[in-house]
């Protein structure tokens, strides 16, 4: 009988790794640098990280079940392939799957890696006690996952569950994906803070803010917060239009889908209650009046190991 699956998720920065067993409890765990060269060189590490762990934990593969890989999208599922990734080059129309089923010899899952972390905070993190949940994480842009009856949705053609490309503010800030007035223009990590940069440049605004764009020359979504507690005005302007965007895409996921739960994750989420107060305060005051709001809000609880976890989850769904 299978001892453990493996667990991969790719992204732009690392590749993270886990060997899980059949509770989902990480046994051993490791990360590399993604490759900057992208392409062969993407895969190889990949390979190469997964051969390793397994070697290092004195498991052999013949007792592995399987390997599950979350990878940034989109994807063609049912065939296997990367249709493209924005940022890792060199592999658009990769058959990842089969390339890491032949090079491991072992069967490989492969899905949309915020889909994996919210299988993740489904089975094992904040949504284990819940039937349908959704998860947002808040980084570099705003990946989503959707569990409804303990399966994640795809959609029809595989794409769906982008709920950072739902439009929420109509005619707004132009998106990468084509669209304008997308969610994650105003409710990522990434985009916070660059809006935040643009006010101070392009509005000459001085302050707190001001004062730690000088001195490190750039922001981050930290400096935002931290800003906006202290009570400098762009920050909290800033802070308060992504939390408004937030709370909007989350009355309109409690309208569309009923979840029992909608968590959030991401680096925007370490900012813990200072999010989530005026987040859950913003959702509150935009429900309906016809009943109470049903949906609660919670801050994702696995951190970076949810992608893992959920790939490991999946393969283990598909072949353990």
């Amino acid at each position: 009988m299978a001892a453990c699956c493996i667990g991969i998720d790719l992204g732009g920065t690392f590749i993270k790794l886990g060997l899980l067993d059949r509770q989902l409890a990480v046994t051993a765990q490791d990360r590399r640098p993604t490759p900057a060269a992208g392409g062969q060189a993407v895969i190889d590490a990949m390979a190469d990280a997964a051969e390793d762990l397994l070697a290092s934990a004195g498991v052999r593969k013949s007792d592995a079940a399987g390997v599950g890989i979350g990878s940034p999208g989109p994807l063609d599922l049912d065939a296997g392939v990367i249709i493209g990734t924005p940022n890792i080059p060199g592999l658009r129309g990769v058959a990842l799957r089969e390339e890491l089923t032949r090079r491991l010899g072992l069967p490989a899952a492969l899905d949309n890696d915020a889909n994996l972390a919210a299988l993740g905070e489904f089975l094992v993190g904040s949504g284990r006690d819940v039937r349908h949940m959704v998860l947002l994480t808040l980084g570099t842009g705003v990946g989503s996952g959707i569990v409804v009856d303990g399966e994640l949705l795809h959609g029809g053609h595989g794409i769906g569950a982008e709920v950072g490309h739902m439009i929420v503010r109509p005619g707004g800030r132009p998106c990468g994906c084509g669209q304008r007035g997308c969610l994650e223009q105003y409710a990522s990590a990434g985009h916070l803070a660059r809006h935040a940069r643009r006010m101070i440049e392009d509005e000459g605004r001085g302050g707190r803010l001001a004062d730690v764009l000088a001195e490190k020359g750039d922001l981050d979504a930290r400096d935002v917060q931290q800003a906006a507690a202290a009570g400098d005005p762009t920050a909290r302007r800033a802070w308060d239009e992504a939390v408004a965007a937030l709370a909007d895409a989350c009355v309109s996921l409690a309208r569309v889908l009923d979840p029992d739960l909608i968590v959030i994750g991401g680096g925007m989420a370490a900012a813990g209650e200072a999010l989530m107060g005026p987040l859950r305060e913003q959702y509150r005051g935009r429900h309906w009046t016809l009943t109470h709001p049903r949906t609660d809000l919670a801050l994702a609880s696995l951190g970076n190991d949810a992608g893992v976890i959920g790939a490991a989850a999946a393969a283990w769904r598909r072949f353990g």
